[in-house]
């Protein structure tokens, strides 16, 4: 196998001999079927949730003879403005773990990336739940710590949740979709201690949760939005109400949330940003720029809050057409205008420099 011989990751995966699963990790956890990555990694789509200029993806392979034994890479491919993956990146990429491991990806002295600058590690609770969803989507069994947590779920009182470990949570929170689970959660999340309320809610952000998960979640975040509250409680019931498709409902909540400016800090509108994209509509993207704007001129960030945002949202497929009528917008205040004149400014800057 040579670097010129092969022209993709998920070619140079096959040639290798390996099954393999791709999950895209850009704003949440979620798979993609073959085609779809090879398609996003040949630049004929932008990649779907793309963060901070980047394609973010987990890639779990095994040999077929050895199904038991998994390896997984995290790599981040970055993006060009209009969210495809630069093609010279790519190639890179290829060319570093061609020349480390060869033909083999499953002996066991192969497996791990070498050092290059597209890898990453995710951070503690996005790598719990990255192996949950993994093992949900293989097929493979639970950390064997789901056990505890249905435990505490179902009697509270009588168990101690500090010893429950973040991964049994994490595997018990991407069952939130089916009844038993549900049920649990319905009748007893009230009674959990506040700290694993958090874990649980903070870990069902990438999943379809039950209906009755979504009343006692949506209950939670009713309680108050408490940015004083250092663990804030009322982000991880707003991480745990994510969802991949439109919501009257979901657009109330987060429409009444921005419009109270003394709700709109920088973790808000991260949290929002970042799990709530797909509830955009025109109204909405604007009055999250708005407080974006707002914060950025109030706390003296000289624009770069609001770049951040905008530069992020704008490489969204979904949004960028949106994101972009914004620039010409006839009702934004004197304030978003002045932002987006920033913009310029900085670009100019970045130019000249």
């Amino acid at each position: 196998m040579s670097a010129s011989s092969i022209h993709s990751i998920s070619e140079f995966l096959l040639h290798a001999g390996t099954n393999f699963r791709i999950f895209d990790l850009g704003r949440g956890i979620f798979p993609l079927d073959s085609q779809t990555f090879l398609d996003i990694e040949n630049a004929q789509v932008p990649a779907p949730r793309p963060r901070q200029q980047y394609g973010w993806f987990g890639i779990v392979f095994w040999n077929g003879q050895q199904a038991n034994q998994h390896y997984i890479w995290f790599i981040k491919l970055p993006l060009d403005e209009q969210g495809l993956i630069i093609a010279a990146s790519r190639n890179h990429f290829l060319q570093i773990i061609i020349e480390a491991v060869g033909e083999s990806l499953t002996s066991d002295n192969q497996q791990t990336l070498p050092d290059n600058p597209y890898s990453f590690v995710p951070g503690h609770l996005t790598m719990a739940q990255f192996n949950a969803h993994t093992r949900l989507h293989l097929r493979l069994p639970s950390h064997p710590a789901i056990e505890q947590v249905t435990q505490y779920i179902s009697d509270p009182a009588a168990h101690d949740w500090k010893n429950l470990p973040v991964q049994g949570i994490a595997d018990f929170a991407v069952r939130l979709s089916e009844d038993h689970e549900a049920h649990l959660v319905a009748g007893n999340l009230s009674a959990c201690a506040s700290d694993f309320q958090i874990a649980l809610m903070q870990a069902a952000e990438s999943v379809l949760i039950n209906e009755a998960v979504e009343v006692e979640f949506y209950a939670h975040l009713a309680k108050g939005l408490t940015p004083a509250n250092p663990k804030r409680p009322d982000l991880a019931a707003l991480r745990g109400l994510s969802s991949l498709t439109p919501s009257q409902k979901l657009r109330d909540v987060l429409y009444n949330l921005l419009s109270e400016t003394t709700l709109s800090d920088v973790d808000t509108l991260s949290v929002v940003a970042a799990r709530h994209y797909n509830q955009f509509d025109e109204q909405l993207l604007q009055l999250f720029f708005e407080r974006a704007a707002e914060l950025d001129d109030n706390q003296g960030h000289q624009g770069l809050l609001f770049k951040g945002f905008f530069s992020d949202l704008v490489q969204i497929p979904q949004l960028r057409g949106k994101v972009l009528s914004l620039l010409r917008s006839p009702t934004r205040s004197d304030l978003l205008a002045k932002a987006i004149g920033g913009l310029f400014s900085h670009t100019q800057q970045e130019q000249t420099l």
